[in-house]
Order: C-alpha cells, then sequence, then structure tokens
C-alpha cells in the first residue's frame, strides 16, 4: 500500500520546532525543501531515539528530542488504533507510580531520584513511539529500521564490560540484526531475509546465545509460513495466526532445548542448560529464577511497590522464598545486588511495569501485549510481515515475560511505532517497506 502523504514541517517565530500543517498544504512556495527539511528532522531523530544516549537521572536525548517534536508527533496519534490509549495508560502508570511511592513513604525506604528516572523512562518511552508513528507518514518502514538500527550501533559502547565477555551476544548482535533485515525489506523478497535469519541464527548458536537463536528460528518459521496460501476470512485467519504462533512457540522451545541438550550450541551451554533443567524442572524456570520471585511477590503484594520504592528486607524474603521453591539458591549475591539493589528488577517488562508502577502498569503492559500479538496476527495472516517485524515482535514478546523493561524499551519503541495498525488500512505490509 502506499505511504500516507508526509506532513511537512513549518518553522515559525513562535515555535523553535515548528508544527505540523494539513498534508497537501504547502507552507510556503517551496513544499519540496520543507519535505525535505521534514524527513531530515525525522531520521534524525530516529537515530538519536535509537542510540539511546544517557543523561542524567534516566533521561536520554532521544526522550528530549520526542518532547521538542511534540507538537509535530501529535497530531498523528488519531490516525491509528491504541496510540492515544497507550499514551493515555502510559501517563497514569507514571502517575500511579508516584503515589505509590508517596503511600510508602514511612513504612519502606524511598528515593525521589529513583522516581524520577523510573517515571523518564516510562514517559520517554510513550513518547518516542510518537515520534515513530510520525516517521511514518513521512518515509517507508525499512528506512524507519535502517535509521534506528544505525541508531543502536552508534549507541553500543565496546568497551563496555559485556562487549568483553561474549560481544555478539550482548552487544552486536540485535543492531546487525535490525539493519539486516531492514535492508533486506528493500528487496522485498521472502528469500533473501530468510538466508539472512539463518545466517544470523548460526552465529548466535555459535555465540551462546540461546534466546537469541530462538528467537531467530521462531522468526525464520513465521518466513516460512507466509509462504501458505491466504485464507478469504481475515478475522478467522488472524485468530488461527495467533493460536499458530503460541504452538510455534512451543515447538520452538522443545526444538530448541533438544539442540542444546545435545550439544548444539556448545558443551558449555550444554552443561549450562541441563543443570537448570535438573535444578527447576524447566529450562524457563532454571534459566529465569526470577518469575518465582514475581509471582512470590505479587501474592503478597499485589498492588505493586511504586517507582521510586526501594524493596525492604522483608520483600527480598518473600521474593527468596519464591526462588527456593523451584530448588535456586538465592544467596548468592545476585538477588541483593541486581534485582533489589536499585529498586525493583525483576527481569521482565511485565513484572517490572507491576512492581514500579503497580496496577496501572499492568493495564499498560496488557495494552501493550494486545497491540503487538494484534499487529503481528493481523500481518502474517495476510502473509505481509516482514522478517524485521517478526523478529521485533518475537524478541518483545519474549521480553514481556523474561527481559527487563529498562534494556527492551528501545526495541519496543521501535516495534509498537511500527505496528500500531493505521484505521482503515492494513498495515506492516511488506509492500509498504518497498523502496520508493
Amino acid at each position: 500500500m502506499a505511504v500516507a502523504d508526509p506532513s511537512p514541517l513549518r518553522f515559525t517565530a513562535g515555535s523553535a520546532i515548528g508544527r505540523a500543517v494539513t498534508p497537501g498544504a504547502a507552507p510556503d512556495a517551496h513544499p519540496g525543501a520543507w519535505q525535505a527539511i521534514t524527513r531530515v528532522v525525522a531520521a534524525l531523530a530516529l537515530v538519536i531515539i535509537g542510540a539511546r544516549i544517557q543523561l542524567p537521572q534516566g533521561l536520554t536525548a532521544g526522550y528530549l528530542v520526542a518532547v521538542l517534536l511534540l507538537p509535530v508527533w501529535v497530531s498523528v496519534l488519531p490516525r491509528y488504533r491504541g496510540g492515544i490509549l497507550l499514551m493515555v495508560l502510559g501517563g497514569a502508570a507514571a502517575l500511579n507510580g508516584y503515589l505509590l511511592t508517596g503511600l510508602a513513604r514511612g513504612t519502606e525506604h524511598t528515593g525521589n531520584g529513583l522516581a524520577l528516572q523510573n517515571t523518564f523512562v516510562l514517559v520517554g518511552t510513550m513518547l518516542a513511539i510518537g515520534v515513530v508513528l510520525w516517521a511514518r507518514t513521512l518515509m517507508p518502514l525499512w528506512s524507519i529500521g535502517l535509521l534506528f538500527g544505525i541508531g543502536l550501533l552508534v549507541g553500543i559502547d565496546p568497551h563496555g564490560l559485556l562487549a568483553g565477555g561474549n560481544p555478539w551476544k550482548f552487544v552486536f548482535a540485535v543492531p546487525v540484526t535490525v539493519i539486516a533485515l531492514s535492508i533486506a525489506m528493500v528487496r522485498k523478497s521472502r528469500g533473501l531475509e530468510l538466508v539472512i535469519v539463518v545466517a544470523l541464527a548460526a552465529v548466535s548458536m555459535a555465540s551462546d546465545a540461546r534466546s537469541g537463536f530462538a528467537i531467530l528460528m521462531l522468526t525464520g518459521v513465521l518466513v516460512v509460513w507466509q509462504l501458505r496460501p491466504t485464507s478469504n476470512t481475515k478475522r478467522a485467519s488472524t485468530a488461527r495466526v495467533l493460536l499458530g504462533l503460541l504452538l510455534l512457540a512451543g515447538i520452538a522451545y522443545n526444538v530448541g532445548q533438544s539442540l542444546i541438550v545435545d550439544g548444539a550450541l556448545g558443551e558449555a551451554t550444554q552443561q549450562r542448560t541441563i543443570a537448570q533443567i535438573n535444578t527447576s524442572g524447566s529450562l524457563i524456570l532454571g534459566g529465569r529464577p526470577e518469575l518465582a520471585a514475581t509471582a512470590a511477590l505479587a501474592q503478597h503484594y499485589p498492588f505493586g511497590f511504586g517507582s521510586g520504592t526501594y524493596a525492604s528486607s522483608s520483600q527480598i524474603l518473600v521474593a527468596k522464598q519464591g526462588m527456593l521453591a523451584i530448588n535456586y539458591d538465592p544467596n548468592n549475591g545476585y538477588v541483593e545486588n541486581f534485582m533489589f539493589g536499585t529498586g525493583f528488577e525483576l527481569h521482565s517488562m511485565i513484572g517490572d511495569l507491576w512492581a514500579n508502577y503497580g496496577v496501572a502498569g499492568v493495564a499498560l503492559a496488557a495494552a501493550l501485549l494486545w497491540y503487538i500479538l494484534r499487529g503481528l496476527g493481523h500481518s502474517v495472516a495476510r502473509r505481509t510481515a516482514s522478517a524485521l517485524v517478526i523478529y521485533l515482535a518475537v524478541r518483545t514478546l519474549w521480553s514481556m515475560f523474561f527481559g527487563p523493561w529498562y534494556s527492551s524499551v528501545t526495541l519496543l519503541t521501535l516495534l509498537i511505532g511500527m505496528t500500531l495498525l493505521e484505521r482503515g488500512r492494513d498495515d506492516l505490509s511488506l509492500k509498504r517497506g518497498a523502496l520508493r
């Protein structure tokens, strides 16, 4: 489908950033020049948001750019199903996080700095999504992915601690994958996408990246699945795809576990995986014991804790008891230092949203999960989902349950910005990502 006509940006004395004008209305005698300037501004914004240049108190340069561009992108929100709702839910979650922190003062240790940091990350993410939605009115999806991927690459710190241990797994895998699959969108070739996915999966297999390998394997399966004949019943087809996704995820999990246990990803990975399965009876629980801690905390504190609240010793004890129930030894420093050393870090986007923002955070997580599944199911059902969109969706769905909120919000921003459906249109098509 054709990309919507871009909305040029008019700079005025009253606004340093400018405002959106009605599509098709020329701001002056040189509308082409203004359109070019608008696209350059959008391109730079995508790179800066992807780079995640850190500023104090959890702010990033990308969040500030999103604030400055607010007069421009806010007008496009009504075009997308869920655009306004997500902004409202994000604001409600941020407010609830502050209210919970206020209620915890006097009985728990709280900090204004922690509250500000968590609030900035949440609100900044929502605003950054708005920028990506605006960029969709100006450029094809492949260029959005490419620019964002370049930002991810620019933001890498090659001298970081994680880079020295396993640079592909912890540093380069995601940026390279986003860039490669964005370039593949230009060719509109399922074969090229599949070759790239298989090659990246092979690298992940050789780099001890278990989750990365599984995500790419499932991405490749869904790319192949789109070669099937289409259904004439769109609603039923979308529902079947969502059910099929659950089935494929289960198959991918079992096949991947078998490959790992058989030593396909190396002896070290094999031994670690077998030990985790023997300990908890499940690779997921063994590899993500934080799930047991989250379940125990939610049972005792169903309303969450607050964006500026630190875990008390009694709360840490509850979390440890939950981990002990799956035969995980929590007395190794990890629980105190990583999970609760600087707030609540439950290694799950849903868990972190609940802990920091309470019931409102859970509502936001549910909405995000719904729009991801809806967008992915809608496009795969019509055989129009690019490998990039599938990869982003599968990886983010994984992070919703098994990945920290803070480290996952960058890809979440790109995914939601690319997958919210336009009202009355079929989005996410490979055709839409074609070179124009």
